[in-house]
């Protein structure tokens, strides 16, 4: 009961007792964060990480990281080239396909800005939304498209070098924005928490897959596709965010 009045104080449509017990069960698994008084949030967060990476010693120039790093989004190794559609003005289209996620079959967009650096790319989400496939949960979707639409993310990726000589590869990934509606604007300055701990189990996750995907690019080593599969990778990320870092990964301080 007390679910349903919160979520019917958030968002003034009519919805019926499905999509109750459906908003039941998300507000289980993020237990609070619609039932607060807060009008508005504020999103500022900001992580970097690093991974080494082995590279051969007579390796070809056109073979290093910073190379790798300014790849086009479709033959980086993380991302499903399958669902990516490169654009005439130096951006990509990117889309999960249909996937379950929660109680949820959705299937996401975004389009992506590029803009290449000295050692690497700078990445800015320009638009994103999320699609109900099934037909089922509208409002919900809708409910959170005002406030996915409203996250500004940027992906700095890029190659470096220590004065030890050791190569590495870094993304510094920063989630902001303002949010005055949507469950975005009720959850308060939680909200920064939750993206916090999010780029802190995404990001190590990411540079490791990079960082392998690197020395099989440079060696001409057989690279496996990438498949999106939002479920799994939710479930990889809770599981490693509950671990220690992988060896080969760091924390380093923003720039």
């Amino acid at each position: 009961k007390k679910n349903a009045d919160s979520f019917r104080r958030i968002h003034s449509a009519p919805v019926d007792d499905d999509e109750m017990k459906r908003m039941s069960e998300l507000e289980n698994i993020v237990p609070d964060v619609v039932e607060t008084n807060a009008r508005s949030t504020t999103l500022r967060v900001v992580r970097r990480f690093q991974v080494d990476v082995d590279v051969e010693d007579a390796l070809d120039e056109e073979k290093s990281p910073a190379v790798y790093c300014k790849l086009p989004a479709n033959q980086y190794n993380v991302i499903d080239e399958d669902k990516v559609e490169m654009m005439s003005d130096n951006s990509f289209e990117v889309s999960t396909g249909a996937q379950k996620f929660l109680f949820l079959e959705i299937e996401a967009k975004g389009r992506v800005k590029i803009e290449e650096t000295e050692t690497g790319v700078k990445q800015t989400l320009e638009r994103t939304e999320m699609i109900d496939v099934s037909g089922k949960n509208s409002k919900i979707v809708d409910a959170m498209n005002k406030s996915v639409g409203a996250v500004r993310v940027v992906n700095s990726v890029m190659a470096s070098k220590s004065s030890d000589g050791k190569e590495h590869i870094e993304s510094q990934l920063e989630f902001s924005g303002t949010f005055t509606e949507g469950v975005f604007a009720k959850i308060g300055p939680r909200l920064n928490e939750i993206a916090s701990f999010v780029l802190g189990a995404t990001l190590p996750w990411f540079l490791e897959t990079i960082g392998k995907d690197y020395e099989l690019w440079s060696t001409g080593g057989e690279r496996q596709k990438a498949k999106m599969d939002i479920g799994g990778m939710s479930r990889t990320i809770l599981k490693g965010a509950k671990g220690k870092l992988p060896s080969n990964v760091r924390e380093i301080d923003v720039v």
